[in-house]
């Protein structure tokens, strides 16, 4: 066991991975909040939002069943599906629905003032072309927190994004659901990957064969 565990870090630490993107999501007193995204690995950087949108909503997912949160993480999926529908609904460009934020008001500016719970999100893509998410972020009230930390990301994604970028976004979230529905192991440590993968891919991928990819 010992030994393993060795291996285990010695091989974290040989492929830690290029940074890629940085996602910080802060809540400031007054019921402001506020999403940022800031690219990294090249110059200009080379931006892939819904790629990052898929990563950071299969590792929100991931926490929430950590922390023993499964059925606010179903609510999750069950919102999220509702919204990328709206979002594709009709003919035309996108739709760019508001999502209910409650007493939230999104920020598009810096605060002035220090935010009272943070999270943040960086994406980092390995050597053999994969990628990882590491996620950190305040104590507490995880059950309401990690998902609004995501639904105010998305709503920063559905005001920003051009048309055709929201359009793959809500594709891929649906996808996303597709393989959970699947292969139902969002709180597996291969759905962080796998999920993903199968979600951002060709529509003849398989779960199956996502899975597969993901585990090498």
């Amino acid at each position: 066991m010992i030994k393993r565990l060795k291996e285990f870090w010695e091989h974290l630490g040989r492929d830690r991975g290029r940074l890629k993107a940085t996602v910080r999501v802060d809540f400031y007193p007054h019921k402001a909040a506020r999403a940022a995204a800031d690219w990294h690995d090249t110059i200009p950087p080379e931006k892939d939002t819904v790629s990052l949108a898929i990563f950071f909503y299969a590792r929100i997912l991931y926490e929430l069943a950590e922390l023993n949160e499964t059925r606010v993480a179903n609510e999750l999926i069950v919102f999220l599906a509702q919204v990328a529908d709206l979002v594709l609904a009709g003919e035309g460009p996108p739709n760019r629905p508001r999502l209910p934020l409650g007493d939230l008001q999104l920020q598009t500016e810096a605060h002035p003032e220090p935010p009272s719970r943070s999270y943040r999100a960086k994406l980092f893509q390995l050597q053999d072309g994969q990628c990882r998410l590491d996620f950190s972020g305040s104590l507490g009230k995880e059950g309401v927190y990690l998902p609004a930390t995501y639904v105010v990301f998305l709503q920063d994604c559905i005001n920003s994004l051009e048309d055709e970028a929201l359009a793959r976004l809500a594709r891929s979230l649906k996808r996303l659901h597709e393989y959970y529905k699947v292969k139902n192991d969002f709180w597996e440590g291969a759905a962080l990957s796998g999920g993903p993968l199968f979600a951002l891919s060709a529509a003849t991928h398989t779960p199956e064969a996502a899975e597969a990819e993901a585990d090498g």
